[in-house]
């Protein structure tokens, strides 16, 4: 097969010089007839849009008249444009006013979908060029040309014609001159190769070639007699050593043989000393998982046995020791969970997720998590998230959150004063990827130079004498090293004794599909707002002076009370007063409490508003109001709540000094205007939230009776707010509030604040409502004052507050769930309840006597078929609606059963249906005398 590579130089040449002529003549033709088009289509539409400007402005007044005769003069000024073919105006909704036309053909049709917008397009061989009219900026009407193009294009395949018979005359040329030149440099070459076939053919070297020229070429020619001169020297050399290589060669051959026998005794040795490695390190991985769960099995016994020994009645010395031992289980519960996933990372059966994750939540989630150990030892716990990292990257959350809860725990734990501070850098971006560097600092003890290098060896701790202060197996930063490793990274420590440690790591995470990365310049009410700092810990202003300059806020800050009030005082002078103050709570001298109440106490300072940053707990609202507070925020604060807080802030106080803004209604509502969701699965919850809202003025909600129908609903319409039940069947509050936020994540929507409305009021369901994305929490019964203090604080609020302060405080929702002393009607809810409801009373206490025996049944069938998960949300309902209709003796029962039943006491639940049922018949009958009466 003859291919171009066969070919004789002098033919390759040849066509080398042509194809490269060819090519440049291809592509300026190309590039000159691409451009022609475009120049020619460009000038085109200007024309037209110039014609249709013009036509525009004499067409107003005929428009605006309905003067077709007028209109279709001014189109007939189209007669001297050869290109323009047809021309119409129309009015504002579309319809023909006058119409001109150069020929009888029809109009080509052309369907516009939005009359307001120019728009210009070209199709085969028309272009259609279509504006908008306005007087004054309202739509008058329109014009729209259709232009023959065919023309254009005429002229345009004249000229290619004309080129094209220049590049024929050019490649003629091109080709005579490429035969006449490849001769001059094919020749010397096919010369040169002539001679070596026959040196080669005839196994002759000692010949000398004789060159044409000085050239490159010539050069060629010196180089291969060179190298003819040096074949036979070796040639000679040659023949001197192979008469003694044999004997060499039989000499070496028997030391190699000797060699290669010994090579492999060793290695079939090495191969058996390895083997027996490996199973000695399976074998202990083995052993290690084997004994973890063996273990396990009876720890998961104790620790289940000493937890229902506490509800058992004990003296003072006996719960002290059951404590003790319960304590102590759980310490031993842990070390053998560190054993296991030792074991299971050495067995080489620790899997990475690749999963969707947001690494800055994940952090913040530690922090708050170990915020209340910290603040059991006086420390301020800190985190620092960059502004500009994706809100979502793929990734192992559950082992990222694994690694950051040990290092930040070991954190606390090993620091007796001073501060924790977790950060996350964006430090690099290629691609779809971010590095993101984690670091946690603290103030504590130190790791001496010498342990270092050990810190990470399993079983090894810095302080490992037998008067060491500190427990833990040591294993802990082991498995999160190696947990780091797994993701890709590798964990890094700095530490100076006595002064804290630095434990840092980065990954490459992969940016989630359709995520990009946060822009450093977020555009927002906030930006050029004037913004005062005060913290007296270096650490807090840092972060929050990052935070500030990437949001695009003026700000300024200060160590202490005395000194905020001095640059206060000097910012009202200078005339450039501060809008907003982020105060701590915990500073020496003068506290932030103590520093807003004499701001309050200041008119010209008092127009600031404040939000306090505590590491002790929120404060009273009444307390907050006392003092001029706006907001409290708990340390570690998240970056994201601390920029909606700061925005809802402003916006009130914008609101509040904005008259003309407040909208004229019914001082004590809410604009009727405002969406509301409402998720419950209860008829009769239903029904109570539906009058209180109606109360402030909000009108009839949307109502979802599950999480599924709620996160569907807030695909299709658009809500200032959910109010959000947190047990319901298909789907809980809990996963629809996730789906939700994740939604609002992944598509950059604005985020809708959802308020958990729950009879849950045991110690740690605020935390959990808030942990799984919700924002507030309201505990039934829910008291129409308090609902009216919810909604204003997060609908950004047409509500004026004109009612009397005293009725914010709130009580304790945990009284509901009193003990057998309970009433069976506590008539001031009920009475609250039939003031709010009015007419509808009737039918609310209808559906719950109607709704209640249901229940009833519901319990004794699961207790029957021992099924827990229809016991817990039968109680859970029916401790829900009692709560609202006041009937807190069954209230409190069902509440009773409902905790058993979570804690998988089956029994004791069971033992409790005689009471509820007993409960429930003096309900009814309390409920139907209030009905008939």
């Amino acid at each position: 097969m003859v291919t171009f590579k066969n070919l004789p130089i002098k033919r390759k040449l040849r066509y080398a010089m042509l194809i490269i002529a060819y090519s440049v003549l291809l592509v300026t033709l190309s590039i000159q007839s691409i451009s022609d088009l475009i120049r020619s289509r460009a000038a085109l539409v200007s024309n037209m849009e110039t014609l249709a400007e013009v036509i525009g402005i004499n067409a107003r007044s005929s428009l605006e008249d309905g003067d077709s005769d007028s209109a279709r003069m001014l189109l007939e000024s189209l007669k001297g444009t050869h290109h323009a073919e047809t021309a119409f105006l129309l009015n504002p909704e579309g319809e023909e006013v006058a119409r001109y036309s150069q020929s009888d053909n029809p109009a080509w049709t052309f369907s516009l979908q939005e009359l307001d917008q120019p728009l210009t397009v070209f199709s085969n061989t028309r272009l259609h060029l279509y504006r908008p009219i306005f007087d004054k900026g309202e739509l008058i009407g329109a014009i729209y040309i259709q232009c023959n193009l065919s023309p254009l294009y005429m002229e345009l395949t004249q000229n290619l014609l004309l080129t094209l018979i220049a590049a024929l005359i050019s490649i003629a040329l091109a080709s005579f001159l490429a035969a006449r030149l490849q001769r001059l440099l094919s020749e010397p070459i096919s010369e040169l190769a002539k001679t070596i076939s026959l040196m080669t053919e005839k196994e002759q070297y000692d010949q000398q070639v004789h060159k044409f020229d000085n050239d490159e070429i010539g050069q060629l020619y010196d180089c291969f007699n060179e190298l003819l001169m040096h074949i036979q020297e070796r040639d000679q050399r040659l023949q001197q050593h192979r008469e003694n290589l044999e004997a060499s060669v039989a000499e070496r051959t028997r030391e190699l043989n000797l060699t290669n026998r010994e090579l492999k005794e060793n290695i079939s040795e090495l191969n058996e000393a390895k083997e027996a490695a490996l199973e000695a390190a399976k074998a202990k991985s083995a052993f290690l998982a084997n004994m973890s769960h063996e273990i396990r099995t009876p720890m998961n016994g104790v620790l289940g046995m000493l937890e229902l020994l506490k509800d058992t009645m004990l003296d003072r010395v006996q719960r002290d020791f059951l404590e003790t031992a319960y304590s102590s289980a759980d310490s031993l519960l842990q070390v053998i969970n560190d054993i296991l996933d030792f074991s299971k990372i050495e067995a080489g059966k620790m899997e990475i997720e690749h999963i969707d994750m947001n690494p800055a939540e994940i952090a913040e989630d530690v922090c708050a998590l170990l915020s209340g150990k910290a603040r059991e030892k006086s420390l301020e716990i800190n985190c620092f998230t960059d502004v500009s990292l994706p809100s979502v990257v793929k990734g192992d959350s559950v082992r990222l959150r694994q690694v950051l809860t040990n290092l930040v725990g070991n954190a606390v734990k090993f620091t007796q004063r001073g501060e924790v501070v977790v950060r996350l850098n964006l430090t690099n971006t290629k691609n779809d990827y971010v590095r993101i560097e984690f670091l946690v600092e603290d103030t504590g003890i130190g790791i001496a130079k010498d342990v270092l290098p050990n810190l990470f060896s399993a079983f090894t701790q810095a302080d490992s004498g037998t008067t060491r202060k500190f427990g833990g197996t040591g294993l802990g930063l082991t498995i999160s090293r190696q947990l780091v490793n797994l993701m890709g990274g590798e964990v890094e420590v700095s530490s100076v004794p006595g002064v804290g440690s630095t434990f840092s790591f980065s990954l490459d995470l992969e940016i989630s599909e359709g995520q990009t990365l946060n822009s450093r310049n977020i555009t927002h009410d906030l930006q050029g707002t004037r913004t005062l700092i005060v913290d007296d810990n270096a650490t807090n202003r840092e972060i929050l002076r990052h935070y500030l300059t990437a949001w695009g806020i003026e700000h300024d800050e200060s160590d202490s009370g005395k000194s905020a009030l001095e640059k206060m005082h000097t910012a009202v002078k200078e005339g450039k007063p501060f809008e907003l103050v982020l105060l701590d709570m915990d500073m020496p001298g003068m506290d932030g409490f103590t520093l807003s109440e004499k701001i309050e106490a200041i008119p010209e300072l008092a127009k600031s508003r404040r939000i306090m940053l505590s590491s002790s707990g929120f404060i009273t609202r009444k307390k907050q109001k006392s003092a001029g507070i706006s907001a409290c925020l708990n340390k570690p604060f998240r970056q994201s709540r601390l920029l909606d807080t700061a925005m809802l802030v402003m916006h009130e106080h914008q609101n509040g000094n904005n008259e003309a803004a407040i909208v004229e209604e019914d001082p004590r509502t809410f604009s009727k205007s405002i969406r509301v969701l409402l998720v419950e699965d209860n008829i009769v919850n239903q029904k109570v939230a539906i009058s209180m809202l109606k109360r402030v003025g909000i009108s009839e909600p949307d109502i979802a009776e599950d999480g599924k129908e709620a996160v569907a609903m807030t695909l299709k319409e658009e809500y200032d707010l959910i109010l959000m039940d947190c047990q319901m069947p298909v789907m809980s509050g809990y996963e629809a509030t996730g789906l939700i936020r994740k939604r609002e994540s992944t598509h950059h929507l604005p985020r809708i604040p959802i308020v958990a409305m729950t009879a849950n009021a045991m110690q740690g369901d605020r935390e959990k409502c808030l942990a799984c994305g919700m924002d507030d929490y309201l505990s039934k019964p829910i008291k129409a004052t308090l609902l009216k203090e919810k909604l204003a604080q997060w609908l950004i609020s047409d509500l004026n507050e004109t009612e009397d302060d005293s009725e914010e405080a709130e009580d304790d929702p945990m009284a509901i769930f009193g003990d057998n002393s309970d009433p069976v009607i506590n008539d001031p809810v009920l009475d609250t309840l039939k003031d709010i409801m009015e007419d509808e009373f009737t039918g609310l206490l209808d559906s719950y006597l109607e709704d209640a025996p249901s229940l009833l049944k519901d319990l004794k069938q699961s207790a029957i078929e021992a099924d827990l998960d229809i016991l817990v949300r039968a109680a859970h309902t029916l401790k829900s609606s009692s709560n609202n209709l006041g009937a807190s003796l069954l209230a409190g029962i069902a509440f009773e059963i409902e905790k058993q039943g979570k804690e998988k006491k089956l029994t004791e639940a069971v033992e409790l249906i005689p009471q509820l049922e007993k409960a429930l018949d003096l309900t009814t009958k309390s409920l139907q005398k209030t009905r008939n009466s």
